[in-house]
């Protein structure tokens, strides 16, 4: 099977490639992208260079590859600017055209990258794909927009089309911004890290995880929103220990040094019932995950 992966250099789209590796993966991704991940986790696939507002060369290359599979991770994710950037939009445009244009060249099976805020986060109950949906970010918007959008240009179509909500990811190769990496950064640097009391109930997934769950819904049948979770609520202040516990470092967490951000949920947790249908599993649990992670930040020598 020949699949197709958009955002092939970057958190997800390297690792899921790695989890795909009994087919025919083909990457694309803007030029001049920075392609370590893709080096050090799936060197043997191919990833040609496009920009996908560039809606003339991208049909001509989809044209040319025929993918049976998609996997649209491609978007704009910089740490503290991406969730009001008005880059999102761009990205919904192209979306559209790219679709358009997997349909036109016989793919027959779409899965788009979304996001757990595109829900009613103001809830005290796991979040299922039938629950309420109302994004507060642009981010969050955008992603919505293209879901439903392209739930109703595939059933025309007739390509099957499936919208993965993503929660919260951390591991090997994270940006450095996010919290799990500047947590370990700072006390593998012998430096105090400071975080709220970390009280925030959320679902966290090793990429690992998260990519075996991605190779899992492309190997399925299952349409529709797909939540990419754990099922299992753990509260920040356990991960922020975890992370501690695998640097030897917990003398220098200070709980409580930061505020809650304004307007942040306290309970994000997913209902991972969907997925699990297709018989997936994590492979980790919080302690082994961080462990993994926490290795791969020494060998780095820094996250900064």
């Amino acid at each position: 099977m020949r699949v197709l992966i958009t955002g092939a250099a970057g958190f997800f789209g390297s690792r899921a490639a790695m989890h795909l590796a009994g087919h025919e993966v083909i990457g694309l991704d803007r030029p001049g992208v920075d392609r370590s991940r893709v080096d050090a986790l799936a060197p043997w696939m191919v990833v040609r260079e496009v920009d996908l507002a560039d809606a003339s060369a991208v049909g001509a290359l989809v044209r040319e590859l025929r993918p049976d599979v998609a996997i649209h991770l491609a978007w704009y994710a910089v740490p503290g600017k991406y969730l009001s950037a008005p880059d999102n939009m761009d990205h919904l445009a192209a979306s559209m055209v790219l679709a358009q244009a997997l349909a036109g060249a016989g793919c027959r099976r779409l899965l788009t990258a979304g996001t757990c805020f595109e829900y009613e986060t103001r809830t005290e109950a796991p979040l299922a794909e039938t629950s309420l949906t109302a994004p507060r970010f642009l981010y969050s918007a955008c992603k919505l927009a293209m879901s439903e959008v392209l739930r109703e240009a595939c059933r025309i179509s007739g390509m099957s089309y499936a919208h993965l909500r993503f929660f919260y990811q951390y591991g090997p190769w994270e940006a450095p911004g996010r919290i799990v990496p500047a947590v370990i950064g700072a006390l593998l640097a012998g430096r105090e890290a400071e975080v709220t009391l970390g009280d925030q109930v959320r679902d966290f997934l090793h990429i690992d995880d998260v990519a075996s769950a991605i190779a899992a819904v492309v190997g399925s049948e299952i349409e529709g929103v797909i939540n990419i979770g754990s099922g299992q609520p753990v509260c920040v202040r356990d991960v922020v220990a975890a992370a501690a516990h695998a640097c030897e470092r917990g003398d220098l967490v200070r709980l409580g040094a930061l505020a809650y951000r304004e307007g942040d949920p306290m309970f994000v947790c997913a209902d991972a019932t969907k997925l699990r249908s297709t018989g997936w599993k994590p492979a980790y649990d919080l302690t082994r995950g961080m462990r993994d992670t926490v290795a791969w930040w020494r060998t780095r020598g820094s996250t900064t």
